[in-house]
């Protein structure tokens, strides 16, 4: 009998949260904040939600359904280079307090060289945020310079950047050399920069001996049941497209990787480039849980190392390659009332998840809040993340 009242209250429990959600989402899309999400959210090893809203753009032509793939931006940086890395760190033992320049070998005579694994990761290695590579490979016109990019594929211009723009191959040296050259600040400070996510593919292939994206499917995607995470969709009738890009593609940017640079892969960079459904990221968290039983991928000890706060200072909310609550006392995020062993990350085309061990929460929600113009900042105007995760975690203590 006790079990049976107690399966009614969290029946109601998941009813009210499914409730509340529905109306945030429905009325943020009404208010333009996106034209479209995916939300996925389980609470202990109960799937609460799997459900899709809104339509790729707001012309309300195509429906998202949950097999529907989003650019999800930076989200790529755990989900690609940080889960590989902590493997890595298993499988061969590499010290995370060494310098990466022992496995890149091109940083060795570099102002990067010192740089630490835990450094990079953290954020604190004193790396520029980012560089406009895009700009170099334009003229003061706008137009293209054509010793870099062409309009039809051959030989020398094989890197896709969209499906009707091809890069010059031997012109990702030159991003390497710019990465390399670009200027360090003082290590130990908190700067957030992508730039070390670049080489992260290099170091699997000198490791492993598999390229960036077979090392990924052959240890993490390939093992999951809905698997449709990917680095070059095939059908763009199942991608939600992200922006109207006016100054660097001239296009919808649809079925190619938002980010431009990372677009000088063709997705491969590490940075960005990651498409896939709040189902199948929800799937892959489950490598990152530590509450449920059976078979892992990692060691518990492996996902906290890696999920804690990587370094002493208060302004810095990184754990390695994960983010983390701020702890500065001069904003809430995510959530005032998160754990401080949570984690999670962000990505610039409006995507987010995150995972808190106390409350047993996993939480993915992607949007195109770029569609059709990254100048529409709703999505942070209206607190829409920290607003879903306030009915989760209402209803989750009650």
């Amino acid at each position: 009998m006790l079990l049976i009242f107690i399966n009614f209250i969290n029946a109601q429990k998941s009813e009210l949260v499914n409730n509340e959600v529905d109306v945030l989402i429905n009325s943020s899309i009404e208010k333009k904040a996106f034209p479209g999400a995916q939300i996925f959210l389980k609470i202990d090893n109960e799937i609460i939600i799997n459900k899709s809203y809104g339509f790729h753009t707001y012309d309300s032509i195509i429906q998202v359904n949950n097999n529907h793939i989003y650019d999800l931006a930076s989200l790529t940086k755990v989900f690609g280079p940080t889960i590989s890395l902590m493997k890595i760190f298993e499988d061969y033992k590499i010290d995370l307090n060494e310098p990466i320049s022992n496995y890149v070998f091109e940083l060795k005579k570099s102002n990067k060289k010192n740089t630490t694994f835990y450094e990079a990761l953290s954020h604190s290695g004193g790396w520029i945020p980012y560089i406009n590579h895009q700009q170099n490979i334009l003229k003061k016109n706008g137009n293209y310079k054509k010793r870099f990019v062409r309009t039809e594929p051959s030989n020398k211009f094989s890197v896709a950047i969209t499906e009707n723009l091809f890069l010059k191959e031997s012109y990702q040296k030159k991003v390497y050399k710019k990465i390399k050259r670009s200027k360090i600040n003082k290590p130990g400070q908190y700067l957030y920069s992508g730039l070390f996510f670049f080489y992260v593919p290099k170091i699997i292939e000198n490791l492993t001996g598999q390229s960036y994206s077979d090392y990924l499917k052959n240890n993490f995607y390939n093992n999951l049941i809905i698997n449709n995470l990917t680095f070059k969709p095939e059908n763009k009738l199942l991608v939600v497209p992200t922006e109207f890009d006016e100054y660097f593609r001239k296009s919808l940017v649809h079925g190619s990787v938002h980010d431009e640079a990372s677009s000088f892969f063709s997705g491969l960079s590490g940075n960005a480039g990651l498409f896939g459904s709040a189902e199948s990221i929800g799937e892959l968290i489950r490598s990152l849980e530590t509450w449920p039983e059976g078979q892992k991928i990692f060691n518990d000890n492996t996902i906290e190392k890696f999920t804690k706060y990587a370094t002493n200072n208060l302004d810095n909310p990184r754990g390695l390659g994960f983010d983390k609550p701020t702890r500065n006392n001069t904003n809430e995020y995510p959530h005032k009332d998160i754990s401080p062993k949570s984690f999670g990350h962000t990505g610039f085309t409006g995507t987010f998840f995150w995972v808190d061990p106390d409350l047993k929460m996993s939480l993915v929600f992607l949007t195109n809040r770029v569609y059709p113009t990254r100048k529409n900042l709703k999505l942070y105007e209206l607190d829409i993340r920290k607003k879903l995760l306030e009915i989760i975690i209402k209803h989750s203590k009650n």
